[in-house]
């Protein structure tokens, strides 16, 4: 596209030299067209690569939506995601595509609402045609109930081998967009900082051991042609804010918003779950995660 558009420069130089007045406005107005037209085409490009015709969820509280109620002053970050593109996202007891359950961990043994749950019984369902984004995002709440325990590692490697399997049936069964986000230190939510000093460290290393093993996971899946799956940063984008809240627009990133009428600027709705605000900056990364791989 550069190179045509230097092209028309050069050709429009050479020849408007020889154009009567009118004739050299027509010959802009084309040019002006063709440049207009490339535009178009580039960002009808880049919306393409958003253009999914819907959205299948496993996971917990962060990205429930109905299932077990939502856990937030508003709207979580896949229905901010699903709102951007254009899709609708129901909870999958009203007949949705949203599996995601309050409280559900990957650790298969959990019960009938663990992501592993979740994903079987998505796969034994007929599923639509067309393109469809698959999100795993679970893993919060087997590091919470880790916390503390002599396994603790041991069980936060099963969870990452059940989120593995997840994965891997998902690829099995054709799917080809799958975005995995991995886990902030758990450390900074109130409820686990409420626990002593000890306690954070020993949550944020817990967390550190799941994203490394996710991390892993994903780069197997990765060396593939396809599917290559999605990452998410969730990481990262926590410790961005942590470290400059104000730039992130939030006032208030260590008190929970509880039963104030107004959480704007507030991080965390309650001791363990974020606000509304929090949940669309997470979509926001999210989409960009979309567009630019």
């Amino acid at each position: 596209m550069r190179w045509t558009q230097i092209e028309l420069g050069k050709q429009s130089g050479a020849s408007m030299k020889s154009l009567s007045p009118s004739g050299t406005a027509i010959f802009r107005s084309i040019v002006s067209l063709i440049l207009f037209a490339a535009v178009g085409l580039m960002n009808s490009s880049a919306k393409a690569q958003l253009a999914f015709d819907q959205i299948v969820v496993f996971g917990d509280s962060l990205s429930d939506n109905g299932n077990a109620g939502r856990a937030s002053n508003g709207p979580v970050w896949v229905e901010h995601l699903a709102e951007r593109l254009g899709v609708s996202l129901k909870p999958s007891r009203t007949g949705g595509s949203n599996y995601a359950v309050g409280g559900a961990r990957l650790d298969p043994s959990s019960g009938n609402t663990s992501l592993r749950a979740q994903a079987s019984t998505y796969l034994r369902t007929s599923r639509p045609n067309g393109r469809i984004l698959h999100i795993v995002y679970g893993g919060g709440n087997d590091l919470l109930a880790t916390v503390g325990q002599p396994q603790a590692a041991t069980m936060v490697d099963a969870a990452v081998a059940s989120l593995r399997s997840i994965v891997a049936d998902l690829v099995s069964q054709g799917a080809t967009d799958i975005l995995v986000p991995n886990l902030p230190r758990i450390g900074i939510t109130p409820a686990v900082r409420a626990q002593g000093s000890q306690t954070v460290e020993a949550a944020n290393q817990l967390a550190a051991r799941f994203n490394s093993a996710l991390d892993r996971v994903l780069s197997d899946f990765a060396g593939r042609t396809s599917p290559r799956p999605y990452r998410l940063d969730v990481w990262q984008l926590a410790e961005r804010v942590w470290a400059d809240p104000a730039a992130a627009g939030f006032v208030d990133i260590t008190t929970p918003c509880g039963q104030r009428r107004n959480c704007n600027g507030y991080l965390f709705c309650d001791d363990i779950h974020p606000t509304t605000q929090a949940h669309r900056r997470l979509a926001d990364a999210a989409a960009q995660v979309l567009v630019t791989r």
